[in-house]
C-alpha cells in the first residue's frame, strides 16, 4: 500500500484550465470629453493545481449584437520545475482599450469549455480634469 498515490493523469480534468473559478467582473470606463477609447477591465480567480502558474485573457472576436458580446480566451502557463501540488487560488485580470463602451456579456472559455458568461458588466463614466480646473 502506498500512503502517498497520486490521481491518474486521465482523472485530473484540465488542470490548466483551473479546477473552479469565481469572483467574475468586468467594467467599460469612459473618459467623457475625451478622444481616448473606453477601457475594459476584466478580474477573475481560478483554482489552478498547484502554485506558480501565469494566467491570461486574450480577447475574441465580439457578436454582431447591440450592444455586443465578447469572446475571452483563458490561457494557462505552468509553472517550471518541482512545486507542491497544493489547489491555489489565482488571480487574472485583463486591461484593454475597447472600441465599445457598452458591452452586453463576456463569455470566457478555457478549451472546449465554457469557465463564466459575465451578464453583467458595469459601465462607468467619468469626466475629463483639464490642467487648471478643480
Amino acid at each position: 500500500m502506498n500512503a502517498c498515490a497520486t490521481y491518474p493523469e486521465d482523472n485530473l480534468g484540465s488542470s490548466s484550465c483551473g479546477y473552479d473559478s469565481r469572483d467574475w467582473q468586468a467594467e467599460t470606463l469612459t473618459i467623457v470629453g475625451s478622444d481616448a477609447q473606453s477601457t475594459l477591465t476584466i478580474t477573475g480567480e481560478v483554482d489552478m493545481p498547484t502554485p506558480g502558474w501565469s494566467l491570461e485573457l486574450i480577447e475574441g472576436p465580439a457578436d454582431r449584437m447591440q450592444p455586443p458580446g465578447l469572446r475571452f480566451r483563458l490561457e494557462a502557463e505552468g509553472p517550471d520545475g518541482i512545486v507542491t501540488q497544493v489547489i491555489t487560488p489565482t488571480k487574472v485580470r485583463y486591461e484593454a482599450p475597447t472600441p465599445y463602451s457598452d458591452i452586453r456579456e463576456i463569455i470566457i472559455t478555457c478549451g472546449d469549455e465554457t469557465l463564466v458568461t459575465i451578464d453583467n458588466v458595469r459601465k462607468k463614466m467619468r469626466e475629463t480634469t483639464r490642467v487648471g480646473q478643480r
